[in-house]
């Protein structure tokens, strides 16, 4: 991971493993699309235990730590892995207990570029950081980097 100040000089870099207390559990950062997340997920198991956009209308816990989903068109499910991306105004938030989402004061941009060429940043994530401001970029692919921009903001702004 690379830091740098918004004139692009360099306040930090390290590796996860270099910060980790914890030698035997190193981690490390791992970005992807959404969609090859997904369809690598989906070629490990069998197709008929896949349920893609399904409306979830009740989630509950079982005795058996299996976890009862019924979808909005009265089908019911026991799940062992649920993967939801709705955040947190979806069903399995609240079933999770997070709370409501709350304004925190800042506004982001964030978008994901594709370079037929390929991308120049090489593997590494990088924040760059000024007084109200923060940003980055993080590849995703040989071809593809996610991007972002936050800035404080008293207000939420247009949706």
């Amino acid at each position: 991971m690379v830091v740098k100040f918004e004139d692009g000089k360099e306040l930090r870099s390290f590796t996860f493993k270099q910060e980790d207390q914890w030698v035997c559990c190193s981690e490390e950062v791992r970005a992807m699309e959404r969609r090859v997340l997904l369809e690598t997920l989906a070629g490990q198991i069998s197709q008929d235990v896949i349920q893609f956009s399904s409306k979830l209308a009740i989630i509950k816990s079982n005795p058996d730590r299996k976890t009862l989903l019924e979808l909005a068109y009265g089908s019911k499910l026991l799940a062992k892995i649920l993967i939801s991306y709705n955040a947190i105004r979806s069903p399995i938030a609240k079933w999770m207990g997070f709370s409501k989402e709350n304004y925190v004061g800042h506004c982001a941009f964030r978008g994901l570029v594709s370079y037929s060429e390929g991308q120049p940043y090489g593997p590494r994530v990088n924040y760059i950081y000024d007084r109200g401001v923060h940003s980055g970029y993080v590849p995703v692919s040989l071809r593809k980097v996610y991007w972002f921009i936050c800035f404080n903001s008293s207000s939420p702004g247009p949706k």
